[in-house]
C-alpha cells in the first residue's frame, strides 16, 4: 500500500469529493445542527466515540435525565454513569471520560462553562482540552471542530479502519495521523459534512465487516480507486462470519468387558451360596455316667 503523504493535494481532493458523492446516495447529506454550547459540545463528544449519532444522542438523552443534575454526575462513581449511559460501545471508558470533564470544568471555573476557550487561540484551546484526564483526540477535535470552528477533522478508531481499508491511511497509522492524511483533500468548509458522512459509514452494521478488514488490503491498491472500491462494498457488503463454537473432547468411558463383569456377578453368587451353607454345629450335650452298685 502506498504510503498516503504521497498523494498529491489535488488528488487527495478528488478522492475525497467522490467520497462525499458516493456516500451521500446511502446517508443524509448535512450533519445534525450543532446548537450546543463548548462544554455540551464537549459532553457530547464522549458519547459520540466509536458510535454513531442515533447511538450518541440517545445515551446523552439518558445521561440528562437519569441524573439530577450536572454536579450530581459530578460526584456520581463511573460504574453509575455508565449504568445511565445503557448498551454503548464502551460505555465504561465514556462514563469515565464524562466525569473527568465534569470535575476539570467545575474545579477550574466553579461552573458547567467553558465559553472561554472561543477567546483562545486554537493552540491554547488545544492544549487546555488535553490537559484533561482521560480526554481523547476524538473528543478534543470534535469540540474544536465543531464549537469553536477550526480545520480539524475528528476521526475516531472506526472512522480509521475507513480511511485505511480506502488506502488514505497506513494500517499502523494512529486516529490523528490518518485524520492528518487525508485533511489536505479537504477545505475547512467541507470538513464537518466529510466526518459526518465518514462516521455514518464507518458505524453502519453492514459496512463494519468490510472495513475491519484494512489489515488484508493488497499492497497494489491505490488510493484513487477508493471510491469505486467503495460503491462495490456497500452493493457488496461482506458478511461477519459467525463466531466459532469451542470444541470440547469429550472423553468416553469404555465399557467393562461383558467377561468379567460376569465373573464378577458369578463370584458375587458363589459367595452368597457358600454363607448359606454354613451352618453352626451344636455341641452335643456330655453322656451321663452309669454309677454301678457295690455288692454287698
Amino acid at each position: 500500500m502506498p504510503a498516503s503523504n504521497s498523494l498529491k493535494a489535488a488528488e487527495k481532493q478528488k478522492i475525497c469529493k467522490k467520497l462525499v458523492t458516493e456516500l451521500k446516495k446511502h446517508y443524509k447529506g448535512s450533519p445534525p445542527k450543532q446548537e450546543r454550547s463548548v462544554f455540551e459540545t464537549l459532553l457530547f463528544s464522549a458519547c459520540l466515540e466509536d458510535s454513531s449519532y442515533e447511538q450518541a444522542e440517545a445515551a446523552h438523552a439518558r445521561l440528562l435525565d437519569g441524573f439530577f443534575d450536572l454536579n450530581e454526575i459530578r460526584v456520581s462513581s463511573v460504574l453509575e454513569i455508565e449504568e445511565v449511559l445503557g448498551d454503548i460501545n464502551d460505555a465504561n471508558w465514556k462514563a469515565l471520560r464524562i466525569r473527568e470533564v465534569l470535575q476539570y470544568v467545575f474545579e477550574t471555573y466553579y461552573a458547567f462553562d467553558i465559553e472561554v476557550l472561543k477567546r483562545k487561540t486554537q493552540e491554547a484551546a488545544n492544549k487546555e482540552l488535553m490537559s484533561i484526564s482521560h480526554l481523547s483526540t476524538f473528543m478534543r477535535d470534535y469540540t474544536v471542530q465543531n464549537a469553536l470552528g477550526a480545520h480539524v477533522l475528528p476521526i475516531d478508531e472506526t472512522m480509521s479502519h475507513v480511511l485505511k481499508w480506502l488506502a488514505l491511511a497506513d494500517p499502523v497509522d494512529t486516529e490523528e495521523q490518518a485524520a492528518d492524511a487525508i485533511k489536505a483533500g479537504l477545505k475547512k468548509t467541507e470538513g464537518q459534512l466529510f466526518c459526518y458522512l465518514l462516521k455514518c459509514a464507518a458505524t453502519d452494521p453492514k459496512l463494519q465487516p468490510g472495513f475491519e478488514l484494512y489489515k488484508e488490503i493488497d499492497e497494489e491498491i491505490s488510493p484513487l480507486d477508493a471510491g469505486k472500491r467503495l460503491a462495490e462494498l456497500i452493493k457488496n457488503p461482506v458478511k461477519r462470519k459467525p463466531p466459532k463454537k469451542p470444541t470440547t473432547k469429550v472423553s468416553k468411558k469404555k465399557p467393562a468387558k461383558k467377561s468379567s463383569s460376569r465373573s464378577a456377578a458369578a463370584e458375587k453368587k458363589t459367595a452368597t451360596k457358600s454363607s448359606a451353607k454354613k451352618v453352626v454345629k451344636k455341641k452335643k450335650p456330655a453322656k451321663k455316667k452309669t454309677t454301678s452298685k457295690k455288692k454287698k
